[in-house]
């Protein structure tokens, strides 16, 4: 029998302090000097900064001179769990004093940044006020993120700030300048748009005159009416991320026609959302670093119904990668490739015999994208069709060396005969022959059909050092390992890695 033996434990009395003592050890920060106590002050936030001033005299209004320097004014914060309906009830008012009090006491030369953060409606007139008082001070950074039906204006003295670097805004803010304003130091741009008439008046922005030296773009927008018809240009030479984010507010039957022209040509990193495939358009586009495209609605039937008159949207899909054929790293989603699928008929569409090893060949020859410095692939798939794209897509990035493929949705609701187009006795990718060293699979739920896509990339990815399989459960995780381990490799260095998840991506 083993005998666990208690540890043996040893007591420490805590010397006993004075009241004097223990006053001293509680007051040494006080003891710290003004500068530093200050230094301290400018990592709270305003509402904990302006509390101190209960400690002691020593510290009265010394926020002032700290915390302004980073102002942030957010009535969430007045908020506490405990908070009854009463106290809710009241916090506009609350918030609107506490404003008002810390901006009369500003006595910093400079606040380098300012965020205004509202969840509940106020006076539009009381926010306007606030910002005109708070961006005297030649704000750097100016963050609004402000709830109100009615729109505020963005105070007049940022027009032409030379202080001005970081301007974003999340709220109904209406813009009034002339062509004669600008911002010419603004860095950094985010704006929410509210509705068509915004939009036309945003797009003044996005010019080199009005912006010279604009690195970093993100317009995110929703869609409230159903007859838009909007064209949204960007002209900025200096733009290196642009984002573009736009939702349906609610289902639409039609005449939706929004259009983004975009002219960056030294753009870095390109993000584009939305659900609904606007039409994308992007000239003289130089090398990208990223992009990410995430059009349209993954479980639309575009051949079912005409959401554009005479123009299929799903070609808007292949329209944007056209324009995108120097990128180096991609990510496709399930809408993306759902609308890309259907600009192309399969196989058996085009009145070929699934028998008939030329098929991929015709396909090919119709399908003209090419990325000749793509090294990094993500794909999204959610439908049968979706998986066609494939094969196309290795062949038109020869120098692919990543690849990621998210399978988000059951496959077995589908003909599986469909989806795949792989050709043992037809071209093999030129990427999986000198580049495709890693691949990495999302979503298998350890089916037996998609043993051909783990059979076809280990039986040809030549140099491939690592394949990573995600497998939802552990009990398909066991089954498909064994299968698995039963597929010949060609490249002698590759592992193979099968992990249990738990759900769907």
């Amino acid at each position: 029998m083993m005998i666990r033996k208690r540890a043996t434990t040893q007591t420490y009395s805590r010397p006993h302090l004075s009241k004097k003592s223990r006053k001293e050890e509680e007051d040494m920060i006080t003891e710290l000097p003004e500068d530093v106590r200050r230094h301290i002050l400018s990592f709270l936030s305003t509402k904990h900064a302006v509390s101190t001033t209960i400690l002691s005299r020593s510290w009265k209004n010394l926020w002032t001179l700290a915390s302004t320097k980073n102002l942030e004014l957010d009535d969430s914060l007045l908020l506490h769990p405990e908070s009854n309906s009463e106290t809710i009830h009241h916090l506009p008012s609350l918030f609107s004093d506490f404003v008002n009090h810390v901006l009369g006491l500003i006595s910093v030369p400079c606040i380098q940044t300012l965020k205004l953060c509202c969840s509940y409606p106020y006076d539009p007139d009381h926010i306007n006020c606030w910002l005109h008082t708070a961006c005297k001070y030649n704000v750097s950074e100016v963050n609004i993120r402000v709830y109100s039906q009615n729109p505020i204006k963005l105070p007049s003295n940022l027009y032409g700030s030379t202080w001005l670097v970081v301007l974003k805004l999340n709220a109904n803010v209406s813009l009034d300048f002339r062509d004669s304003i600008s911002f010419p130091r603004l860095k950094v741009l985010w704006i929410k748009v509210y509705d068509a008439n915004n939009v036309n008046l945003t797009q003044k922005l996005f010019r080199d005159h009005i912006c010279p030296i604009l690195e970093e773009l993100f317009i995110e927008g929703e869609i409230l009416d159903e007859n838009s018809r909007v064209v949204l240009l960007v002209i900025l030479s200096s733009l290196k991320r642009l984002k573009i984010e736009y939702r349906l507010a609610h289902s639409f039957q039609g005449g939706i026609e929004y259009n983004f022209v975009l002219h960056c040509p030294n753009l870095e990193c390109l993000d584009l959302r939305d659900d609904f495939l606007a039409k994308y358009s992007a000239r003289d586009l130089k090398v990208l670093d990223y992009a990410k495209i995430s059009i349209g609605y993954p479980c639309a039937d575009y051949a079912a119904f005409d959401l554009y008159g005479d123009v299929n949207p799903s070609n808007r899909a292949f329209e944007v990668l056209e324009e995108l054929s120097n990128v180096k790293s991609l990510s496709l989603s399930a809408g993306t490739t759902k609308a890309l699928s259907c600009s192309y008929e399969t196989a058996q569409h085009t009145g070929l015999d699934d028998d008939d090893e030329d098929a991929l060949l015709i396909r090919l020859r119709n399908f003209e994208l090419y990325f000749r410095f793509l090294t990094f692939l993500e794909l999204g798939f959610r439908t049968c069709e979706s998986w066609s794209l494939l094969p196309l897509l290795l062949h038109s990035s020869p120098s692919v060396e990543y690849l990621i493929l998210k399978k988000e949705l059951d496959l077995t609701s589908c003909r599986y005969k469909t989806v795949f187009f792989w050709r043992p006795e037809g071209p093999v990718p030129e990427c999986m022959s000198l580049h495709l060293r890693e691949i990495e699979i999302w979503g298998f739920q350890g089916e037996s059909q998609e043993l051909a896509i783990v059979e076809f990339f280990l039986g040809h990815a030549e140099v491939l050092q690592k394949m990573t399989i995600h497998v939802q459960g552990s009990s398909p995780k066991m089954m498909f390992s064994e299968h698995v381990s039963q597929i010949p490799t060609v490249s002698e260095a590759c592992q193979v890695e099968i992990i249990s998840t738990k759900s769907c991506i």
